[in-house]
Order: structure tokens, then C-alpha cells, then sequence
């Protein structure tokens, strides 16, 4: 189950990375001087196109569904008869298959997918659909040394796991923060040049979106935090370990290949 998982997360970021750059790489608001105040500049009389509608509406079905899987992956209900000893008709545990970072995506996730709510609901589309892309291109990797790992490919997993720690500091470290996060902060008062918001408005908006912004940069800088030790292991001992899904490490056996020989890719 999980390596169908890891398969399904990474054909759905790359075939959702390739559409997004495609789409919207050409957009004004992605230019490298002063592109990003068009995430505010005309508000609330940006055109969704067909391609942007659609885009969110897989995105929120995606994020969706995958906070649904992170509960049923993390949960056992059992349904019991009620007693005198424990009066409720269900009991819910720890599931064998919890992840080592439950906490931090569930969050996570929460966090995306009021992000995808508000940023549609207001009609900061714009601005929603960068965040998607920096999310989306840096999860390939991602998912890339998972399935490396899963697979025992010591060499691919390595290198995997090299290109994912460059992409996260350069997409979800840099990009996120120093500049979307910065526009959000410093741009978002064009939102009252159209005369259509209100002071009150715009407080609420730019709030409400620095908060969620920040929450999920928080989260990423804990996630690099944990790469950083799964580095120091991959380095000083050899063993490629994915705290994310095992707080406490993965069984190192090494399943041999028909002739017997360690596998190593």
C-alpha cells in the first residue's frame, strides 16, 4: 500500500508540476522584477480562466484527499458494544502505519487546505496558485527518494535525496518566504486601489494569509530540520532512513537480487 501510495503521489505532482509551469510559468505575476504585485494590483476583478478554475479544483480535491488518507493511515476504529467499563460504541487507536511526522502534516494539511478554501473563496487565485507550484515542484524529489528508499536503491535514494534538500531550500525556503510571503506582507495594500475593499477588508485578508503562509513555512523549516539529521545519517553511517514515515528508523535489510547479491542502484 504504501509504495502504490508513493507512486500515485508522484505521478499526480509531476503531471500537476508540468501543467502548472505550463500554464502559468508566463504569467505576469511569476516575472523576476516587480511581477509580484500583480497578485494584488486590479483585485477583486481578476479573470479565472478555464485552465485556473480547473487547476484549483484539482488541487482541492487532491489536498482533500490526502488529508483523508493521512487519517485513515493513522487511525484504527473499531466498532465494540458498549459497557459499563467503556461506554462508547467505537474505539479509535494508533494505526501500525502512522507517520513519524503525524503532527506536523496533519497540520500541514489543515493549514493547505484552508489555504485553498480562503485564496478561492476570496479570489486571491493568483496568489493560491503559487503556492501550489512551489509545493508541487519540490515534492517530485520528494517522492522520487521515497520510492528509491522503499525500494533499498542505496545510490538512487542518494541522490534523490541531494536534489530534494536543494529544491526545498530553493522553492518552499526561498521562494515562499522571500517572496511570496514578502509580497503577501509588503504589496497586498494595491488590493485598495480598485476602491472595492475596504480598510477592514484588506486587515483580514493580508491577516489571514500571513498566518497560513507562515504556519506552513514553520512547518517546512521543521521538515528541513529532520532532512538535515537523515543527511547526517545518510553521510556518517551508511543507512538511508525516512524519519518522516519512522520517528525511530527503518529496519537497514538489504533484500538481495536473484543472484544473491545485495541490491544497489
Amino acid at each position: 500500500s504504501k509504495f502504490g501510495e508513493y507512486v500515485f503521489r508522484l505521478l499526480y505532482h509531476f503531471i500537476i508540476s508540468a501543467y502548472g509551469i505550463y500554464a502559468f510559468s508566463n504569467k505576469v505575476w511569476w516575472q523576476s522584477s516587480g511581477g509580484t504585485k500583480h497578485l494584488f494590483l486590479g483585485f477583486p476583478f481578476h479573470p479565472i480562466e478555464p485552465g485556473m478554475a480547473w487547476y484549483y479544483l484539482i488541487q482541492s480535491a487532491y489536498n482533500l484527499e490526502a488529508l483523508m488518507s493521512l487519517l485513515e493511515l493513522s487511525f484504527d476504529v473499531e466498532f465494540t458494544t458498549p459497557s459499563p467499563a467503556y461506554p462508547l460504541p467505537i474505539i479509535i487507536s494508533w494505526s501500525s502505519t502512522v507517520r513519524g511526522d503525524f503532527s506536523e502534516m496533519l497540520m500541514h494539511h489543515v493549514v493547505t487546505n484552508l489555504l485553498v478554501v480562503c485564496s478561492s473563496f476570496f479570489r486571491f487565485c493568483r496568489i493560491g496558485s503559487m503556492v501550489f507550484m512551489v509545493h508541487d515542484i519540490s515534492d517530485v524529489p520528494v517522492d522520487l527518494s521515497k520510492l528509491a528508499n522503499f525500494l533499498k536503491w542505496k545510490k538512487a535514494t542518494t541522490v534523490c535525496f541531494v536534489s530534494m534538500v536543494l529544491l526545498w531550500l530553493i522553492f518552499r525556503l526561498a521562494i515562499l518566504p522571500f517572496v511570496i510571503l514578502k509580497s503577501t506582507i509588503y504589496e497586498s495594500h494595491h488590493v485598495l486601489e480598485t476602491g472595492q475593499t475596504t480598510g477592514d477588508c484588506y486587515v483580514v485578508y493580508q491577516s489571514l494569509f500571513v498566518v497560513l503562509i507562515s504556519l506552513i513555512i514553520l512547518l517546512h523549516f521543521l521538515w528541513f530540520s529532520m532532512f538535515v539529521r537523515m543527511g547526517y545519517i545518510l553521510i556518517f553511517k551508511g543507512e538511508a532512513h525516512d524519519l518522516s514515515e519512522h520517528k525511530k528508523g527503518e529496519d537497514q535489510t538489504v533484500v538481495p537480487d536473484a543472484s544473491g547479491k545485495e541490491k544497489d542502484e
